[in-house]
């Protein structure tokens, strides 16, 4: 049997304050953004343009944290939540995925 590995707490609030912080920066640029937290307790965040939206998450443990979206790519390391939250707008006005 595979032993599955956990997420602990401390990871998971790092993992939420990073992303409250990319929160803060999609607000301040006048983004419409929800932080939610699904069953699983994992933070993510929906950002919604005009019909689209694009749901992000911080992923990474032992001080490595990046954002990246639902479907996979990678937006950035979560040292530079301005440049992700430029990128985020981008792509929700443009439809891009």
């Amino acid at each position: 049997m595979y032993k599955q590995a956990t997420t602990t707490q401390a990871e998971l609030a790092e993992r939420r304050a990073r992303l409250l912080r990319l929160h803060y920066e999609l607000k301040r640029l006048g983004a419409c953004v929800r932080a939610r937290t699904p069953r699983n307790g994992r933070w993510r965040l929906r950002i919604r343009h005009n019909g689209w939206s694009e749901t992000v998450l911080c992923a990474g443990a032992d001080g490595a944290y990046a954002y990246v979206t639902a479907h996979g790519r990678l937006l950035g390391t979560a040292d530079e939540p301005r440049h992700v939250a430029r990128l985020l707008i981008w792509m929700v006005e443009r439809r891009l995925r």
